[in-house]
């Protein structure tokens, strides 16, 4: 996948992460994943998203660089299905039957390997997005948003060497992943649609209730989160710590 433009290698790659208020775009070193620069656009409310996307890519700012690889992370609701009991006829109808209210089209529906997890997770893409992007970028590949975090923090997870159950909030703007890892496996994984610090604490204690997790002996890792945030978690789970993904 190329696109002409003034650099002579393809050094580059191109990550599209698309949100129901918005998206960003980062440029990333192929070779280490630095950050070139991001951009973060929100949607006006009155021009479709699928339209605010494809101006911003092709604009004469995004010719300078050859992208070796573009990706597009989408942010919606998702499921996860054993490895061993993946079949890909019943994507279709097993992700309806998950989430009836969304009533997505069969194009819309897709999976993905995390194999790090030996699962296979099921999400949906809007189609005219994907259209919006695949007009200049036919070869964009379709992820998901929450699997990728999800196996960020499986990855950091295998670092512990003890085989207890781990506990883990990745901060984003406008969302929060808490996941539960026991013996290296995913014990627990939700996403939240939050903006401010007080709902991710409700939430946060909410999961770490639910789990029944021991607030004395048993720590909370957080990833991208405010000192404000910290410091009144501390208040209930004294160890909590600041983790980097």
């Amino acid at each position: 996948m190329q696109v002409t433009g003034s650099n002579l290698h393809n050094t580059y790659r191109l990550s599209i992460r698309l949100f129901s208020d918005g998206f960003s775009l980062s440029i990333l070193y192929a070779a280490d994943n630095s950050l070139v620069q991001k951009e973060d656009v929100t949607a006006d409310g009155r021009t479709p998203l699928c339209q605010l996307l494809e101006k911003a890519l092709r604009r004469p700012h995004f010719s300078e660089y050859t992208f070796q690889s573009v990706e597009l992370l989408v942010l919606s609701p998702s499921t996860c299905v054993p490895l061993e009991y993946f079949r890909r006829e019943e994507v279709f109808p097993l992700y309806n039957l998950t989430f009836p209210s969304l009533k997505v089209g069969k194009n819309e529906v897709y999976y993905q390997i995390l194999p790090s997890l030996e699962v296979v997770e099921l999400f949906s893409a809007n189609q005219q997005v994907i259209l919006a992007v695949q007009s200049i970028y036919p070869d964009v590949e379709v992820l998901s948003l929450e699997g990728r975090a999800i196996e960020t923090i499986a990855n950091a997870d295998r670092k512990n060497q003890d085989h207890s159950i781990h506990f883990y909030a990745m901060i984003a703007s406008k969302n929060m992943l808490v996941c539960c890892f026991k013996d290296q496996r995913l014990h627990f994984a939700s996403t939240y649609s939050v903006d401010n610090d007080a709902d991710r604490l409700y939430y946060i204690m909410g999961a770490w209730k639910s789990l029944q997790m021991d607030e004395k002996s048993q720590p909370v890792y957080l990833n991208n989160a405010s000192a404000e945030l910290h410091q009144q978690l501390q208040r209930f789970i004294p160890k909590t710590t600041v983790c980097e993904l």
